[in-house]
């Protein structure tokens, strides 16, 4: 299962992404170890576009919480 860590703003970001039993990908994060997230209603066609998905869905809700204390 592919997954990537990063910090934005602060917060540690976690995201997996893997393919579900239909063989569409799908994602997951969650933000400094809590608030887990996941795509539900449907499927995407590549890993990389769930990654890139995940990110900028990660993203826009750090960019909205104040600043964290994640530091890399």
């Amino acid at each position: 299962m592919p997954n990537r860590e990063y910090i934005r703003n602060g917060h540690l970001i976690h995201i997996d992404v893997d393919l579900d039993a239909q063989r569409r990908w799908r994602w997951s994060y969650t933000i400094d170890g809590g608030g887990y997230t996941e795509l539900l209603e449907r499927g995407l066609i590549g890993e990389n576009a769930a990654m890139m998905e995940a990110e900028n869905d990660a993203n826009f809700k750090v960019d909205r919480m104040p600043a964290g204390d994640a530091v890399e």
